[in-house]
């Protein structure tokens, strides 16, 4: 009797405590202005105990948003969460090692394309199927000896950024832009 009740003090224990991911979606909640309506995707537990992914809550209307990233970091005292409202939040991208978008003055004369993160990817056909589900063209490419999908490519980098941002808005999916190689 005495070792079930030990046992069970231990289970009640661990049911109050939540997971890493648990935990900083809690916090992320905590700064949204509908916190039971967040929808949150892709979640990926970091060094120390960070944690990246993405969110989107409804709005007032009753519809939801775009996704944005977001990453909770490790603290003492529980999560502290940043949320990247544009897309161009440097400590986000910092701490979840989110792709920098190329950026070249000129066109290249190629084109540009949309290349997935290699941390949003997981199964390459679970990816590419989603992406064609949901209306994007995948690529798959073998480019430097790794294996990448990629949209497009597109006339101008303009073209592409738009692509990428309805990308991140519809499905939650990070990636960057880069000028389609020559040949490629």
């Amino acid at each position: 009797m005495r070792k079930l009740m030990v046992i069970a003090a231990a289970a009640l224990a661990l049911a109050g405590c939540g997971s890493d991911v648990e935990e900083a979606h809690k916090a992320v909640a905590a700064q949204l202005q509908n916190p039971a309506a967040a929808r949150f995707t892709t979640p990926r537990t970091l060094a120390h105990g960070n944690v990246c992914g993405q969110v989107r809550e409804k709005g007032g209307n009753g519809q939801y948003g775009p996704y944005r990233s977001f990453a909770a970091i490790k603290a003492e005292d529980g999560y502290h969460a940043i949320i990247d409202t544009d897309g161009n939040n440097p400590a986000v991208r910092t701490i979840c090692g989110a792709p920098e978008a190329q950026s070249v003055a000129v066109d290249n004369g190629n084109g540009w394309e949309v290349r997935i993160a290699p941390n949003a990817m997981g199964a390459l056909t679970d990816m590419t199927a989603r992406l064609v589900e949901h209306g994007f063209m995948a690529n798959v490419a073998s480019r430097d000896g790794k294996t990448e999908v990629y949209l497009g490519p597109f006339p101008t980098q303009a073209e592409a950024e738009q692509k990428k941002a309805e990308l991140m808005a519809s499905q939650g999916i990070e990636a960057d832009v880069v000028p389609h190689p020559a040949g490629g």
